[in-house]
């Protein structure tokens, strides 16, 4: 089977690309071939595009059987730039696929699409702009079999947020914004889920969430990353939410890479972000692979073993 992947040189593209070019025929539409070329090597046909440039999009379509869309923008100072990539790009993924005559696609989109767990409807801009990507898929591809996926917080190899954490954690420090609870999943869980999507006939649009079927709290997560890499006398300092208010705004002024947006801080005002996996477990029996403590302990390993830390 032939597949094309967007978003292929980003975390959840990489594992993603690394595991299913084991099985199938991969092509992956990036931006920069030569960090492509870095990461695959010759076990994918690159193709070099933008998501937002149709015609490079439909380019890469020739001779796929499916497409999994992963490229997207998780935070940004601004607004427009999340609606663009997350809601223009899933449309023009969405249009092209259709035109294609591609009846099999699999769109990783995000928990935030739904809303917290005391709502149901995104509280930041980067939820809407998922939601709308969403909404392109449905649009144009409403008898396809097109699955959507929904996940919580991610981890794993090359991710740079935990890895800042983790980091953080060697030196004997972590920060605590709150208590609300939270659902996670390893990435390869997420893999895992996506190669069952793959072989699924559903003839209409499915939305799937997905975790480790857990719930922590932050402070819980800080415990255990303590626990990963060995720290015993870890401290963990509580983080008001105006203090990430001002770390926002300032990053903004300086035009920094953020650990926090003012779009991200609202979602940390919510009462919290948790989801199972039921359908999944029902249409695909699905069942995590991975809890947190062993999903931190493989992603510090990693960490160890590339020397990121």
């Amino acid at each position: 089977m032939s597949i094309l992947i967007t978003g292929a040189t980003g975390f959840v593209g990489i594992n993603a690309t690394k595991e299913l070019s084991k099985k199938y025929n991969v092509s992956v539409l990036v931006r920069d071939v030569t960090k492509a070329k870095h990461l695959f090597g010759n076990s994918v046909n690159i193709v070099e595009g933008n998501i937002l440039d149709y015609r490079s999009v439909e380019q890469a379509m020739k001779n796929i059987r499916t497409v999994l869309h992963i490229a997207g923008l998780i935070k940004s100072h601004n607004k427009n730039n999340l609606y663009s990539i997350n809601r223009v790009g899933s449309g023009n993924i969405a249009l092209a696929a259709k035109n294609m005559g591609i009846q099999n696609v699999i769109y990783i989109s995000s928990l935030a699409a739904r809303g917290p767990d005391d709502k149901n409807s995104p509280v930041s801009h980067y939820g809407y702009s998922k939601l709308h990507g969403e909404y392109e898929f449905i649009r144009y591809l409403y008898n396809a079999d097109l699955k959507i996926l929904r996940p919580p917080i991610i981890y794993g190899p090359f991710e740079r947020e935990f890895f800042r954490l983790f980091k953080m954690a060697k030196s004997g420090i972590l920060p605590v914004l709150n208590n609300k609870l939270f659902s996670f999943l390893y990435v390869e869980d997420l893999v895992y889920a996506i190669e069952k999507l793959i072989d699924l006939k559903t003839n209409r649009p499915r939305i799937y969430h997905i975790s480790d079927g857990e719930k922590h709290s932050w402070s819980e997560a800080a415990d255990c990353i303590f626990k990963t890499i060995n720290k015993k006398n870890g401290l963990k300092i509580n983080l008001p939410l105006s203090s990430a208010h001002i770390i926002a705004y300032a990053t903004y002024l300086l035009k920094d890479r953020a650990p926090f947006t003012i779009d991200k801080i609202n979602e940390m005002k919510v009462s919290g972000w948790t989801c199972g996996y039921e359908n999944l477990k029902k249409d695909i029996n699905f069942t995590p692979r991975y809890s947190i403590e062993e999903g931190f302990e493989k992603t510090f390993r990693w960490y160890k073993d590339n020397g990121w830390i």
